[in-house]
């Protein structure tokens, strides 16, 4: 039997057959948080697209584009901050654009750049979905926990935040 200093140490062992395993602990984590994260973003990304027709990642990027000065931004700084391919939000953006939510303006500065600017439709769509997206989270996660847990949790998480992430009304 493993002590907790040497479970620290070591997560995982890598058996005689050349597989790892992870110790009983560790996989409780992990597998809880890639479990936990699976069913939040699949069950808000269904509710999202039935009421809105958008994704979580459509409602990140309009709200970023809300949230950002004169509510645009480089399609390339977008991506960055979204943690998405430029090509993903490329996709994204022709979708938005085709509902008339954001269009697309060419860069003043950079000829090769281009910026979704937010419109005003796109603007009340966003505080509509937001409102919903907020309201899904409470219910199927914050209100599963204690306050000491959220806080445990904004602790350890909060670790793996970007020192240079954006605010995003998310």
């Amino acid at each position: 039997m493993a002590t907790e200093a040497q479970e620290k140490a070591c997560s995982f062992v890598v058996g005689d057959d050349g597989l790892a395993t992870w110790s009983d602990t560790h996989k409780d984590a992990w597998i809880g948080m890639l479990e936990t994260h699976k069913r939040l973003t699949r069950a808000l990304d269904a509710e999202l697209e039935s009421q809105y027709g958008l994704s979580l990642s459509g409602v990140e990027v309009l709200g970023r584009l809300a949230a950002a000065k004169d509510r645009a931004l480089r399609l390339s700084a977008l991506a960055s901050a979204c943690g998405l391919s430029l090509s993903r939000i490329s996709r994204i953006i022709d979708t938005l654009e085709t509902r008339k939510l954001v269009e697309r303006r060419p860069c003043a500065e950079d000829a090769r750049a281009v910026y979704a600017q937010l419109l005003p439709a796109g603007l009340d769509l966003v505080r509509e979905a937001q409102a919903s997206h907020f309201a899904g989270v409470q219910e199927r996660f914050f209100e599963q926990l204690s306050q000491s847990e959220i806080e445990t949790l904004a602790s350890v998480f909060g670790r793996f935040i970007p020192r240079d992430a954006t605010p995003c009304i998310e």
